[in-house]
């Protein structure tokens, strides 16, 4: 008799344990479900995760030689990590904590910006023409010292709205050189000035106040 309970109380044991493995998995992950408009998305948010959930960095060509870039990441922890290299006046390492409404609301934006579906081939092909446009005019419209702006976005899964279908594993990477300038001029192309909008507000939270310098040890 005791043997039987026994067995009993140990196959519901074993039965118990892929559910406590499931929540534990769900308890470790943000999950957004994409609306008509809105975008969704699953993270992971484990501190314990190294893959930042966003990555902004600057490459400044002047500087092409040294291997120290101006960072922006943001890990599905809410945890952001500011990196000003060694020949800039705040040279060092900050950190902040974002609020899980925060973070959502800075991918949604990265979604809405038109960041994920970005299409750099056919957006610089309208660009170019513009510029053969004013170049015939006599116009000319070239900066020497460009910077680069590289976004790159890691997502367990990606949903642009509830239409659209999911990527599992999502990853998207955006280049633009002098983005600014090219928002600036050349203001009918809204891809342009809507991922600017999402440059900008990197730019924006690598000032926030809320940053605090990390003191090396």
């Amino acid at each position: 008799m005791n043997s039987s309970k026994t067995i009993k109380k140990l196959s519901a044991c074993l039965l118990l344990i892929p559910l406590l493995v499931t929540s534990t998995a769900l308890f470790a992950q943000r999950i957004v479900e994409s609306g008509d408009r809105s975008a969704g998305f699953r993270f992971a948010t484990d501190d314990t995760v190294n893959q930042p959930v966003i990555h902004y960095q600057q490459n400044i060509q002047m500087l092409a030689g040294i291997d120290d870039r101006p960072t922006f990441k943001v890990y599905g922890s809410g945890r952001v990590l500011v990196h000003y290299p060694v020949y800039m006046k705040k040279a060092g390492d900050y950190e902040m904590q974002l609020d899980e409404t925060e973070l959502v609301a800075l991918i949604q934006s990265l979604s809405s910006n038109g960041i994920m579906t970005f299409d750099e081939k056919k957006v610089k092909e309208k660009i170019t023409g513009h510029k053969k446009a004013l170049k015939a005019k006599g116009q000319f419209y070239e900066i020497s010292d460009a910077v680069e702006n590289v976004i790159e976005i890691s997502l367990d899964e990606y949903q642009e709205n509830k239409t659209s279908k999911k990527i599992k594993k999502f990853y998207k990477r955006f280049t633009w050189k002098n983005i600014e300038h090219d928002a600036l001029r050349y203001k009918d192309e809204i891809e342009i000035t809507r991922a600017n909008s999402s440059v900008e507000q990197f730019r924006t939270l690598m000032k926030d106040r809320r940053l605090i310098k990390i003191e090396q040890r």
